[in-house]
């Protein structure tokens, strides 16, 4: 009967240590969350949400109340999500329709954009946003002088797509 124990008892902790050495390099805890997750992705490939840097690129005539960016330096390109005021979302729109007459389009909705759009895209049913677009003229800062805003059907978001000649 002791013998049997002993090998119980040296089996659990042989097995303990093989499950330890197996998952050495993993975190299980709760703490691995989306946060920490995406803390692991180099940073120059996740969104940004600094208004004053993205302001050194491009000119922003309003003050945002909710901004997320990225730059693809590669293709000299940049891709903001811009939430102005009620009054200011009014004035941009107004003011970018000087450039040229809106026209609706379709957009599809990326992973980072905010939750609210992401929301809004997935009861589309095709993960798209309706909204107008407009020549992006109020926003051309040399290198990027070339694009469009689209004001997002429902709201105060605005996409905007800037990038060089």
């Amino acid at each position: 009967m002791a013998i049997i124990k002993s090998v119980l008892i040296l089996s659990v902790i042989a097995g303990s240590v093989f499950i330890g050495a197996c998952t050495s390099g993993l975190d299980l805890t709760a703490n691995n969350t989306a946060a920490n997750v995406r803390a692991k992705v180099p940073e120059e490939s996740l969104p940004k949400t600094n208004a004053e840097e993205l302001g050194m690129l491009i000119n922003l005539p309003y003050e945002v109340e909710d901004i997320v960016w990225e730059q693809d330096a590669a293709k000299r390109k940049i891709t903001a999500i811009l939430r102005f005021s009620t009054e200011d979302a009014d004035k941009l729109a107004a003011e970018a329709e000087k450039f040229g007459p809106g026209r609706a389009i379709t957009t599809s909705v990326e992973t980072w954009y905010p939750d609210e759009l992401i929301a809004q895209g997935e009861m589309s049913g095709d993960s798209t946003l309706k909204g107008t677009a407009f020549p992006a003229n109020a926003f051309f800062q040399e290198p990027y002088a070339v694009g469009r805003i689209t004001r997002v059907e429902g709201g105060d978001y605005f996409i905007l797509e800037v990038s060089s000649k």
